[in-house]
């Protein structure tokens, strides 16, 4: 089975083109046992809002509840569903020629997207909802934005790390509220400190102390996804000195707040 450009197994609430992009807001309309593998002809970036999805994606969960944005390069072949028809998702579609001519290396898998991608695509959706004259150059801003940092994915994942390379990267991302030492990064690499500092930045593209940035970030806009949680707390458990250092450090990334992140993931 084929889809078309702009094509989903879903009813459309609302959709609008800009410089040949496609948005549409969507509601799943085909019961899981009835989905079947599909082939997209062209490129898509598909948000989720509501409801259980299952998606095949690199990163997905095995079934995930909570908002996440897939990139579904063009060719893609998948079974990805929905648990139940009381779901709800947005997908900004891309013309074969818009993305061959796209200046960046771009994954050529299916692929979860980080926080900054996800806002990005939040805004859209929030655009789709109160178009105007304006909004083509919103969308047209919006989608460099997606296309960059799904090339920074693309980069990380382009090839298998040096194993020493890996365990370092690991243990900033289990860091937690604990700032490593480069020091201790090196020793665990088994390699010199400034052997480590550039071979992380060449892999990476990014120095150390700006993937443990990112790592906190990411780990804050996971529990954010839970109310019940005081933003204090997530400061603490993510290594902030206090919530307002945490609020600066995000709003500084994300052009918005901690407890507006909260409500625009919560509102979708």
């Amino acid at each position: 089975m084929r889809l078309v450009s702009g094509q989903f197994l879903g009813a459309f609430e609302r959709r609008r083109t800009a410089h040949g992009l496609a948005l549409a807001d969507l509601r799943p309309t085909v019961p899981e046992h009835e989905v079947h593998t599909h082939t997209h002809d062209d490129a898509h970036f598909l948000l989720l809002l509501a409801g259980r999805y299952v998606s095949s994606a690199r990163g997905m969960p095995e079934v995930c509840d909570r908002p996440a944005l897939v990139l579904n390069p063009p060719g893609t072949t998948h079974r990805d569903r929905f648990r139940g028809l009381d779901g709800r998702f947005f997908t900004l579609s891309i013309p074969a020629d818009a993305w061959r001519s796209a200046l960046h290396a771009l994954p050529d898998h299916a692929v979860k997207l980080g926080t900054a991608a996800l806002l990005a695509a939040h805004r859209l959706c929030d655009e789709l909802r109160r178009w105007d004259g304006a909004s083509p150059l919103v969308v047209e801003s919006e989608y460099h934005l997606l296309l960059a940092e799904a090339a920074l994915d693309a980069r990380e994942r382009l090839a298998a790390a040096p194993a020493w390379l890996a365990r370092a990267r690991e243990q900033l991302q289990d860091s937690g509220a604990v700032t490593p030492r480069l020091s201790e990064l090196a020793a665990t690499a088994g390699v010199h400190p400034v052997h480590f500092s550039r071979a992380f930045r060449a892999r990476y593209g990014r120095s150390p102390g700006e993937y443990l940035r990112r790592c906190r970030l990411e780990r804050a806009c996971a529990l954010l996804h839970d109310p019940r949680r005081p933003l204090a707390e997530i400061a603490a458990q993510c290594g902030y000195v206090d919530q307002s250092h945490f609020s600066h450090a995000f709003r500084r990334a994300y052009r918005l707040t901690p407890a507006a992140f909260r409500r625009l993931v919560r509102r979708a």
